[in-house]
């Protein structure tokens, strides 16, 4: 992510001297932005330098995947060249890789990837090389007992940083590390909860710089709350009615009850000192007061919009919170970073921030990826074909041609719009990206733990010590039968 932000330094200075003609921007170029850009041509990091080895594997490199768009089959496949930059460079990635190594990417889609895996492994076709699937469709596979451990896959190098480090951690058990993500696909980053401001509106009602309170670490949780309440921007309809045409302090849809209590520092599931996962019981009371605040931020609709509260209006609730960003009639704005592109067109500047912090005290302001996002695993039978050896170079090349080609191009497209046109954005996108929360026990939601809480969160509901004493209980049983079909604890 560093080198993308110094590339995106350098094309935003360069983009300043052509606009320094029509509008006057103040100069946000300083010595140390420029040192950062010479520094970042100049150098290369080798966490980022693959290591590919010069071998043949002639043949289709068959992933399986979804046909939805979070499981993009459209950023791992192009059969032929496109406009869009992004498609474009998926499509060059795929030659590079059959230039270099014979292989020839191709994709099966399917709508239930867990069982498509399941029955190829029962039926020993060894149909698949890889597989690329929403969250909780490959945990099942890897709860099936289908997927290698990437850990013993001949050829890939998790340590390099085209592959999620903070990914590589979290979803570890016991160890093992059966699914991953990276600059393979663009989904993580596109399913990365993202918090968006209106600049026209925050200018309007007297919001001091926003950038520079993250940047102080002021951004927390009180004060975030202080400025939907007092900051005047809240009003309703004509007739007098909070509606879906009234203007918010803030637009979200209800897995925002999700994203304030990652944003607090929590998770549903811990690891031992053995890398081994357990229901974490320790912080039912701060866990309490972030649902009690989710509650009084999301059920105040007379300051947040919840798209999901308007289903009756419009079946595609999320395009109505939406619709009421693009027209300024939402101050602050919280979706995934994939929403970021469909605004480029929007007349008013918006500005990008993490989530903000639960308290001052807390070191690092934190994000979640939706789960509707995919990560990559190797099916189980590849362990006897060299040890998945021609699984694990493909996977690696195209992780490191992904940075290389497909995530320049991504982030430009994400971005290029009124967004970011200043730097600080991009310094925002730097700090989401770096602290981004995987977490086992939404990814499997065991006994319904991570849903149950954020149903508290919609139904406007606060006893939590009730709903996590029944789906702790499930949750445990759960956890205990995955670890013994994986052969851990």
């Amino acid at each position: 992510m560093k080198r993308l932000t110094v590339l995106l330094l350098a094309v935003l200075m360069l983009a300043s001297c052509f606009a320094g003609c029509a509008t006057k921007t103040p100069d946000t170029t300083t010595a140390e932005t420029t040192a950062a850009v010479t520094e970042g041509e100049e150098t290369k990091d080798p966490n980022y330098e693959a290591d590919l080895p010069a071998e043949k594997f002639p043949g289709d490199f068959n992933i399986l995947c979804e046909g939805t768009f979070w499981a993009t089959g459209d950023t791992i496949y192009k059969e032929e060249a496109s406009e869009d930059a992004v498609d474009n460079a998926v499509f060059l990635r795929c030659n590079k890789i059959k230039d270099e190594f014979g292989a020839e990417i191709m994709i099966t889609p399917s709508g239930d990837t867990t069982s498509a895996l399941k029955n190829s492994v029962k039926s020993g076709d060894k149909a698949y090389d890889a597989v690329i699937a929403r969250m909780p469709l490959i945990a099942s596979s890897a709860a099936n007992g289908d997927l290698m451990d990437l850990k013993e896959v001949d050829g890939i190098n998790l340590s390099k940083h085209y592959w999620d480090q903070s990914a590589n951690e979290k979803l570890s058990v016991g160890g093992k590390l059966y699914y991953t993500i990276g600059d393979i696909i663009t989904t993580e980053d596109s399913a990365t909860w993202t918090m968006m401001f209106n600049k026209k509106m925050a200018e309007a009602h007297d919001i001091e710089d926003l950038y520079k309170v993250v940047k102080e670490g002021r951004w927390t949780f009180d004060y975030f709350y202080s400025l939907l309440k007092d900051s005047g921007v809240a009003q309703p309809n004509d007739k007098g009615e909070w509606d879906h045409l009234a203007t918010y302090a803030f637009a979200t849809h209800m897995d925002m009850g999700y994203g304030f209590f990652y944003a607090a520092g929590l998770s549903f599931i811990k690891k031992d000192a053995d890398d081994i996962p357990y229901i974490d019981s320790s912080n039912s009371e701060k866990i309490q007061n972030v649902l009690n605040y989710s509650l009084k931020v999301m059920r105040d609709t007379s300051l947040t919009m919840d798209a999901h509260k308007w289903v009756h209006v419009r079946a595609a609730a999320h395009e109505l919170i939406a619709e009421a960003f693009m027209e300024d009639r939402a101050l602050f704005f919280c979706e995934v970073l994939a929403t970021i592109i469909g605004f480029r067109s929007m007349d008013t500047d918006f500005g990008i921030l993490p989530l903000p912090k639960y308290n001052a005290d807390q070191k690092d302001y934190v994000t979640f990826v939706n789960p509707a996002a995919s990560l990559v695993g190797v099916p189980i039978y590849q362990k006897s074909q060299s040890n998945g050896r021609r699984s694990g170079v493909i996977l690696e090349a195209m992780a490191y041609y992904g940075h290389e080609m497909i995530m320049p191009e991504f982030y430009e497209k994400a971005i290029k719009g009124k967004a970011t046109r200043d730097t600080d954005s991009i310094e925002m996108l730097d700090i989401i990206f770096t602290n981004r929360m995987y977490d086992l026990g939404l990814i499997n939601d065991w006994g319904g733990l991570a849903s149950g809480y954020n149903n508290l969160v919609f139904n406007n509901k606060n006893d939590y010590a009730k709903q996590f004493k029944t789906a702790s209980k499930a949750a445990d049983k759960k956890l205990k039968q995955f670890l013994s079909k994986i052969g851990v604890g």
